[in-house]
């Protein structure tokens, strides 16, 4: 399972699922998440994207960050968590050794086409884009399942009963504290 992509106490906000993992033709296998300190706009925030697993870095350039979780140092085999939009300025260097909750980099729009400054979070499972409300492999985190309504960038979280909304703002509904 993976974890929360910010540390305790932190709130971010739930801005978008599922949408296109990479560019056009890519599986709808990517969330979005605001960082508390999000302005509208391109701007690099200061929090700090965590890792949601343990893993090597086996990219990290132009926004994105891909992180091998099953140890073969392999971005085409088996599982891989991929962080984009993440500033040059303090991103984690390829090859680095990460465990739960190191730093990844810090949100912002570079590599990808944005709007506003967050975190875009997919999956990949052999080299293959994995959708975010896939039935067979639902994108989890920290035991919250991501469910689409079937327009992109629109769905919620959900957790034993309890559902947060994706919404392209910051706003307590959307308004997601590590501690869930």
């Amino acid at each position: 399972m993976l974890g929360w992509p910010w540390l305790p106490g932190e709130v971010w906000y739930f801005t978008g699922v599922p949408h296109g993992g990479w560019d056009a033709g890519s599986a709808w296998a990517a969330i979005d998440f605001g960082a508390p300190d999000g302005e509208l706009g391109c701007v690099a925030s200061e929090y700090w994207v965590r890792a949601t697993t343990a893993g090597r870095i086996v990219r990290s350039y132009d926004g994105a960050v891909l992180q091998d979780i099953d140890g073969d140092g392999f971005e085409q085999t088996v599982w891989v968590v991929f962080y984009m939009d993440v500033n040059s300025v303090g991103r984690v260097p390829l090859g680095a050794e990460l465990q739960e909750g190191d730093q990844i980099g810090h949100p912002s729009c570079e590599g990808g086409f944005s709007n506003a400054t967050h975190l875009h979070l997919a999956r990949k499972y052999n080299g293959v884009w994995i959708a975010a409300d896939d039935a067979q492999l639902p994108f989890q985190l920290a035991g919250w399942t991501m469910i689409s309504s079937g327009e992109e960038y629109e769905g919620w979280m959900v957790r034993n009963n309890v559902s947060f909304e994706a919404c392209d703002c910051r706003h307590v509904n959307n308004a997601i504290a590590r501690n869930l």
